[in-house]
This record gives structure tokens, C-alpha cells and sequence, in this order.
């Protein structure tokens, strides 16, 4: 399963990335997903200090951690990185799970593509979808919020 989330904002590419590598949610969620177990996240870090291929990357939720190692490191344009191992509940039923942001500069700010591929039981995956689209739009909001 893929999700793709699309956004822009006013601001250029350098000014997005440390985003990406040094983040904390400062909003209260509006979508009620949230409200229905879907994990809050609340920080996104590198714990290693740095990032490059191969380090380490972090998101903390409300009720976890997902520890993710970096696989591409283009700053400020490309970064990827895949799940190694959580302790969040969809955890058990998630066999793999990839992100990759794509900032492209678009006319007087930064168009954000985040594309999230999830391998998981089926039965699970529309309940899945919606939960990271919610997650998507909830990261990029806070983003919108800090930076301005």
C-alpha cells in the first residue's frame, strides 16, 4: 500500500529540511483518528546527532517509538529511511514500512511529497491508509506552524 501526501508551503527547501531531522508536534490534533488509538506523533529526531545513510532516525508518539535507519540523504531535497523495529501496536501487523520526502521548490515556497509504503495484512490496510494520511496532513500542519 502506498499513501502520498502533497503540500506547500512558503518557505525554501533549506529552511524545510531541519524539519525532517529535529521536530516536535506543538498542536492539538483536529481529526479524530487520533481520538481512535492512531499514534499522535510528538518529536522526530536523529539520536545519533547527525544524519546520513545508515544513521538512525526517530519518531516518538504518544504511545511509542519507531526506530527508522536513513537510506537517502540528499539535503535539502531527498530523504529516505525505513522502519527497523517499533513498539507501537500496529507493530505486529505491519511487515515493512519505507517513507521518502521529496522537496521540490515551487514558484515562491516548497511543494513536500510524502510518499509512505506500508507492507501489512490486508484486512488492516484501510484502517491503515487513513491513519497515515491523518498522520501526514497532522506533521505538516505543525511544520506550517513552527516555521512561521
Amino acid at each position: 500500500m502506498i499513501v502520498r501526501t502533497r503540500w506547500t508551503m512558503p518557505h525554501t527547501p533549506e529552511q524545510l529540511w531541519p524539519a525532517l531531522c529535529d521536530s516536535r508536534v506543538e498542536l492539538t490534533p483536529r481529526c479524530p483518528v487520533f481520538c481512535l488509538g492512531t499514534p499522535r506523533p510528538t518529536e522526530c529526531r536523529l539520536p545519533e546527532g547527525h544524519g546520513e545513510v545508515g544513521a538512525a532516525r526517530q519518531c516518538v508518539s504518544e504511545q511509542g517509538t519507531v526506530r527508522q535507519r536513513i537510506t537517502v540523504w540528499e539535503p535539502p531535497a531527498r530523504l529516505a529511511f525505513h522502519m527497523e523495529e517499533t513498539d507501537l501496536c500496529f507493530g505486529q501487523i505491519v511487515d515493512g514500512l519505507g517513507d521518502v520526502f521529496e522537496l521540490t521548490p515551487d514558484g515562491t515556497g516548497t511543494r513536500i511529497t510524502r510518499t509512505t509504503t506500508v507492507s501489512a495484512s490486508r484486512w488492516f490496510a484501510p484502517a491503515l491508509w487513513v491513519g497515515l494520511k491523518s498522520v501526514h496532513r497532522f506533521v505538516f500542519r505543525n511544520w506550517q506552524l513552527r516555521l512561521r
